[in-house]
């Protein structure tokens, strides 16, 4: 699954998984151009990379994706570096409210970020591919299905809003179109869905990973290499048959 001199933008890249797809692809030889809103947890990507001397690097820029001239920056910067061969649309920070108390304004936020944000901005990714290029959104589990209202009872503050849920089927569906449509360029777009990946502050907290391994086929949740070599698969050449997928990597949760 080689993605040896590739230049890949990864978003969210200072985040749990974020980091971890970017390490692993400047492990395999990529030059990463790193985006998100905290330039220091980018940063502390970039050390980690240079300690384990990769043999790919990895660029840390400052970007919101839904600033159009910050996107602009970061394609330039890609193109600098030999062109825009990879993308992965990995951000997400919107908050969420829940049924029977849902605010407009969070609703709104949710679908912004979640959807609207990675249409208009894969836009001008796909524009400076020109012919040839992979594209991998970031969806997840709750795109496909819904959480089970159970599972949170005693952990109501990681039930996953409605809203997110919807724009992360909207960016499954998305998928499926814009990989339709630029078929003829060359252009692959793929999605994944991940499982249960808890964040570390997450995995502390007592009982709720006990409760997510319960329900998962595998019995374990996942670690975020899991997520980070499916991202390079469907970003290499050995996934050049593929495109319009979404990848479930959920230890099975999807499939009872």
């Amino acid at each position: 699954m080689s993605v040896q001199d590739m230049i890949i933008g990864v978003t969210g890249a200072g985040g749990h998984l974020g980091a971890a797809m970017t390490l692993d692809l400047a492990s395999y030889g990529a030059t990463v151009v790193a985006l998100g809103r905290n330039l220091s947890s980018l940063e502390a990507v970039v050390e980690h990379a240079s300690e384990q001397e990769t043999p790919g690097q990895v660029i840390a820029l400052e970007c919101d994706i839904r600033s159009e001239e910050d996107i602009a920056l970061a394609l330039d910067r890609m193109e600098g570096e030999g062109g825009v061969h990879g993308w992965v649309n990995n951000a997400y920070g919107a908050t969420g409210s829940q049924l029977d108390e849902l605010d407009p304004d969070s609703v709104a936020e949710t679908l912004d970020c979640g959807l609207g944000a990675v249409m208009l901005l894969t836009d001008q990714v796909a524009a400076r591919m020109g012919e040839g290029g992979s594209i991998v959104n970031v969806a997840s589990m709750y795109g496909v299905v819904s959480p089970q209202p159970s599972l949170y009872d005693d952990h109501p503050q990681f039930h996953n809003p409605p809203a997110y849920g919807a724009a992360k089927a909207g960016v499954i569906q998305y998928t499926r179109y814009a990989a339709t449509h630029w078929a003829p360029r060359g252009i692959r777009v793929n999605a994944i869905s991940p499982g249960a990946f808890p964040s570390p502050a997450v995995a502390d907290t007592p009982g709720f990973v006990e409760a997510l391994e319960a329900r998962i086929p595998l019995g374990r949740t996942g670690d975020p290499h899991e997520v980070a070599s499916s991202v390079r698969f469907l970003l290499s050449s050995d996934a050049s048959y593929i495109t319009g997928h979404n990848l479930a990597v959920d230890g099975g949760w999807t499939s009872w």
